[in-house]
């Protein structure tokens, strides 16, 4: 995905990637607690990780916009998405298939290799499919079986992806008003006539589309920081008085979140030097997690267990990023020059510095 302070043209001016691999550490973090048997800490009464989630989905609601305002063709938006998701998760998904599951099975090869829940588990490479387990695997660990819990969000993702898209084609990005009209109205429904705390894909989906409206509306609030800060405030104050906080939250945190991102921190804004490891840190962590807690003794304290997971989760992210991920990325400047459609891009101008 693509960053700015120039949001538009070098990622390492801002701290975007600051931010996400923030993000992602603390997913890690929190899944330690549940992996070790152990109450997750809360954020704004949610669990640290869901809160980390939430500030992912911001930021990519506010950089997918990003994306269809500079190239609003159909074609090359999904193929820009396709190869940002799908080459780490496909790598991923395959490692943990035919490398880590019969390194650490309680079965024996030729059982592991032809059990269905190993052709099952490949189904993960659909994108809009997630399934956890493998034949035999962490059977006995405190959280049992799941080999990777962090790719439910994934499809969800995706999905944001997909309703962009299908706002960009009906022309509903050229008006911005009414993107933000409708998520508001979304999140009015939700939140006040049915908080339904299993409909993800609702809730995490507003986050997304609170991105969307922030890069809409850019022009009018970059440079303004008072304004991204003030006026939101105030509204979920109001909201909040009204009883409704998690719609509060839908205002505070995108805002919070693309307002350090933007910035550009000496020191975070260098966060991504060695490569944009967030996205590899989400999706190995929960596996190397695992390993980790499998292959220690019961009685290994916690911090140590957490620190061996950090250091081989970012070292897992380093290879996905330098071996995968970048080249996929650079396939980008292949795709075809199909014409971008002028009746679909937004009217306002994109910001360049």
């Amino acid at each position: 995905m693509d960053s700015s302070k120039d949001i538009v043209r070098d990622h390492r001016k801002n701290n975007f990637d600051f931010l996400r691999i923030a993000a992602a550490l603390l997913v890690l973090f929190s899944h330690q607690y549940a992996l070790s048997g152990l109450p997750e800490p809360a954020i704004f009464g949610m669990s640290a990780g869901t809160f980390a989630v939430l500030v992912f989905f911001s930021i990519s609601g506010f950089l997918v916009s990003q994306s269809w305002r500079q190239d609003a063709n159909p074609l090359r938006f999904l193929a820009k998405r396709f190869l940002r998701i799908w080459p780490g998760l496909a790598a991923a998904t395959l490692l943990t298939a035919f490398v880590l599951g019969p390194a650490v099975s309680s079965l024996d090869a030729q059982a592991y290799f032809s059990h269905p829940a190993l052709t099952d588990f490949l189904r993960n490479l659909k994108i809009t499919t997630v399934r956890y387990f493998l034949p035999g695997v962490f059977e006995d660990n405190i959280y049992p079986k799941a080999v990777n819990g962090s790719l439910w969000t994934i499809p969800l993702e995706v999905r944001c992806y997909f309703a962009l898209l299908v706002a960009g084609c009906l022309g509903l990005m050229r008006k911005p008003v009414l993107v933000v009209l409708a998520t508001f109205a979304l999140g009015i429904h939700y939140f006040a006539f049915n908080p339904d705390p299993n409909r993800y894909q609702v809730h995490f989906g507003l986050y997304f589309f609170a991105g969307v409206c922030l890069d809409l509306f850019r022009r009018h609030w970059e440079g303004k920081s008072f304004l991204l800060l003030a006026i939101p405030a105030a509204i979920a104050l109001a909201l909040h008085a009204a009883g409704l906080p998690q719609l509060a939250l839908v205002l505070v945190v995108p805002c919070a979140a693309i307002l350090i991102g933007c910035q550009s921190t000496p020191g975070l804004k260098d966060a991504g030097k060695y490569g944009d490891i967030s996205y590899g840190i989400y999706i190995y962590a929960f596996p190397v997690q695992q390993t980790v807690l499998w292959a220690l003794d019961k009685d290994t304290a916690f911090a140590s267990g957490l620190a061996l997971a950090v250091l081989m989760t970012v070292f897992c992210a380093l290879l996905s990023w330098h071996l995968v991920e970048s080249p996929a990325l650079r396939l980008k400047s292949y795709l075809p020059q199909w014409p971008t459609l002028p009746w679909l891009s937004p009217r306002m101008k994109i910001v360049n510095r």
